[in-house]
């Protein structure tokens, strides 16, 4: 684990308190106001580092300093959960990190409120609103065991993008934004799709949305930092019947036009590659000050 002592103290303030969501049932309306209150002094805490930090980007297209912060390396999944897979570029450099405030990244699948916690066979998989979800370390889920095809992973299957939970356990209050200047390319029932406007034009995809807070249509440009949608835990609709995810913004980066990796591996337009590391410098940019919200 990358543990960096500057933030060790706002890590230990974000363990939040539980709730009584429950698995299924998920309303979104259960977060304690004692969450957002420590939330609150987190990022105030953050922001007084950040202005005290002198250090400056050494590889972003954003050179603002950078405040540190605990995260577990990429590749490193939950135990038991997949195989990871090899290449960890930073596939989105100088990206505007997906919410607004506070946020973690790690599995909505293998932690509490989660089908495969604590083993897929349980019966009680804990509340989504645990602290352990809300609480430094950060971990990679790209590759965690799915049935979906992604040539990164070692199996040639896995989770596509990168689950992050808001700074709080509390639906329809955070907002997803612009990773960068693009347009607007698909909006779904709970999903949209951002293509950057410059070279190479990654795609962004954000998924489990509130469809009735989205600010954006097909078409639109949009501009960094750029207000799209508040985080839910939408999943659309089965025969008409609502379906619900944990509270989380799956979050998606693939390529529009075919790369070649260092090693002669050819990928083809539209494949998802890791958005960890991409993740990991916009997250500690955006907690210097970086990529204020655009409305």
């Amino acid at each position: 684990m990358r543990s960096f002592l500057p933030l060790l103290a706002v890590g230990a303030f974000l363990a939040l308190t539980g709730c009584d969501d429950v698995p299924g049932m998920n309303t979104g309306d259960s977060s304690a106001s004692a969450s957002e209150s420590v939330s609150e002094t987190a990022s105030e805490t953050a922001s007084e580092m950040a202005s005290e930090s002198a250090s400056e980007s050494a590889s972003s297209s954003s050179s603002i300093a950078r405040v540190e912060f605990p995260y577990n390396p990429a590749t490193q999944l939950a135990s038991g959960s997949g195989q990871g897979y090899t290449d960890t570029s930073n596939w989105a450099p100088g990206i505007c990190f997906p919410i607004a405030g506070l946020a973690y990244a790690n599995s909505q699948v293998y932690r509490p409120g989660g089908s495969h916690y604590p083993t897929q066979s349980a019966t009680n998989h804990g509340s989504q609103c645990d602290s352990m979800n809300y609480a430094y370390p950060w971990s990679d889920n790209f590759c965690e065991s799915r049935s979906w095809s992604n040539v990164m992973c070692k199996t040639g299957q896995g989770h596509q993008g990168q689950d992050i939970r808001p700074a709080t356990c509390k639906s329809n209050l955070h907002w997803a934004v612009a990773a960068e200047d693009g347009v607007i390319t698909q909006v779904g029932s709970y999903t949209v799709a951002l293509t950057g406007s410059g070279s190479p034009h990654r795609i962004y995809r954000y998924l489990h949305l509130q469809s009735s807070s989205l600010k954006v249509a097909v078409g639109d440009e949009v501009k960094r930092g750029q207000k799209i949608g508040l985080v839910s835990n939408n999943l659309g609709t089965s025969n008409g019947v609502p379906q619900y995810t944990t509270i989380h913004l799956h979050f998606e980066v693939r390529i529009a036009q075919s790369e070649t990796l260092s090693n002669g591996t050819v990928l083809t337009a539209n494949t998802f590659v890791p958005p960890y590391n991409a993740l990991v410098d916009a997250y500690s940019r955006s907690l210097a000050g970086d990529c204020p919200v655009v409305e």
